[in-house]
């Protein structure tokens, strides 16, 4: 089987974090949509090829559409199988159910979506009418870029990648979030927009974001990654000029183009900015090192992590969405985790037993020493390193433990 990325799935959900508290009905959806359409056709310098239709929605849909698309794009058996295999690297806490804790964010933080398949945007009914153009300029870049780029598709290409998928999410949500800042200023520079709007937002049970901060760190990052560090990339880190001089749509060409490809990136965008300085991630593979467990095991799945998963290994700390660091690709990171060439894991099951195979290899042999030495002592993980190149074996092995570990080095 191959796999599909968390990053792909709550892309693919078009959830967006806008408090809900009060009533809408399907004349103020509409209104929303039609005042904000035009402004934010030209702040995006894209033209619509078709109205987008607005429906408005209750808790029940939107949660039935996003399980849905979370099952339509990852099985429930590739589900359970790449969270026993991030259960086993220390990646997620034991018995973690990753849709269940999604789905409880989203039901806090969900305002409404836009949905690639039915081209429609989709308003949840107990939101304030104050925010409602707000979350229309954002869905509605989703809108106008899924129009001239076809977002699923891009998403969709890239599967088998998981990284590379949370990249391009990153880039999705860091382009509607740049595009809705600006429409924001200029609404609040126009009056059409009000403090007290922003302050509702603040202390509702979506801004405090309880359930959210709760998620395990990795499920955190997945979910609020792509909109943070996405609109920090899309604005090359300096987001309050992009709001005063306007969407950079020349920026937007080339990532649409030729984008990112991994979260390292992301987290250090000067590495896809920069031509002299571009970082693309090395080929990583586990070959036979899954075959050395001996008779009885199969392989079960296979994926990769990136520099924002590994970064979970290590101790990289996940701000919350109320820290004003949270915006700062630095505290995403860690200098274990830095450095990151390229990754790729296995999940082998033998009856009850599983096994985690990751194969990593690193910029420098420092960057790899400094990656195997934070794994040091860490229950449950067996470490090696060969230069470069740093095999980690999670879970019961048996015998074949001393001569996989040694296989993933090669």
């Amino acid at each position: 089987m191959r796999p599909t990325s968390i990053a792909l799935l709550l892309a693919l959900a078009g959830a967006a974090s806008v408090v809900r508290s009060q009533t809408i009905d399907a004349a103020a959806a509409k209104a929303a949509v039609e005042d904000v359409s035009a402004q934010l056709a030209q702040i995006r310098g894209l033209s619509y090829k078709s109205s987008v239709p607005v429906r408005v929605v209750d808790d029940a849909f939107a949660r039935g559409h996003v399980t849905a698309r979370f099952k339509k794009f990852m099985p429930e058996a590739e589900l359970a199988a790449t969270a026993k295999a991030w259960e086993l690297l220390g990646v997620v806490p034991a018995g973690t159910d990753i849709l269940k804790s999604f789905l409880d964010a989203l039901e806090e933080q969900a305002g409404g979506f836009y949905d690639p398949e039915t081209k429609s945007f989709f308003l949840l009914d107990d939101m304030p009418r104050g925010m409602a153009a707000l979350l229309a300029a954002h869905e509605l870049t989703h809108a106008l870029e899924d129009q001239h780029y076809d977002l699923d598709a891009r998403i969709a290409a890239a599967k088998g990648d998981d990284d590379r998928m949370f990249a391009i999410g990153a880039v999705h949500e860091g382009s509607a979030m740049a595009a809705m800042s600006v429409y924001m200023s200029r609404a609040m520079s126009s009056g059409k927009l009000t403090q007290d709007a922003l302050q509702e937002f603040a202390k509702s049970e979506a801004g405090k974001a309880e359930k959210l901060n709760r998620m395990p760190a990795a499920l955190r990052r997945q979910m609020i990654g792509p909109y943070l560090l996405g609109v920090g990339f899309v604005a090359r880190g300096d987001l309050v000029s992009v709001m005063q001089k306007g969407y950079p749509t020349a920026d937007a060409e080339r990532f649409y183009k030729s984008g990112p490809v991994s979260s390292e990136q992301i987290l250090h965008p000067e590495k896809y900015w920069d031509d002299a300085r571009r970082d693309l991630p090395k080929p990583v593979s586990v070959g036979d090192a899954g075959r050395s467990l001996g008779r009885g095991w199969k392989r079960s799945l296979a994926g990769n992590l990136g520099e924002l998963m590994v970064g979970v290994m290590v101790g990289a700390t996940t701000p919350d969405t109320n820290d004003p660091a949270a915006q700062a690709p630095s505290a995403w990171t860690h200098v274990a985790a830095a450095g990151w060439g390229g990754d790729r894991w296995e999940l082998w099951q033998n009856g009850d037993r599983a096994v985690a195979l990751l194969a990593t290899v690193w910029d420098s042999e420092k960057d790899a020493q400094e990656f195997a030495d934070a794994l040091a002592g860490k229950p449950g993980l067996r470490v090696a390193r060969a230069g470069s190149r740093v095999g980690v074996l999670a879970g019961d092995a048996g015998e074949g433990a001393e001569r996989t570990l040694a296989a993933l080095l090669r």
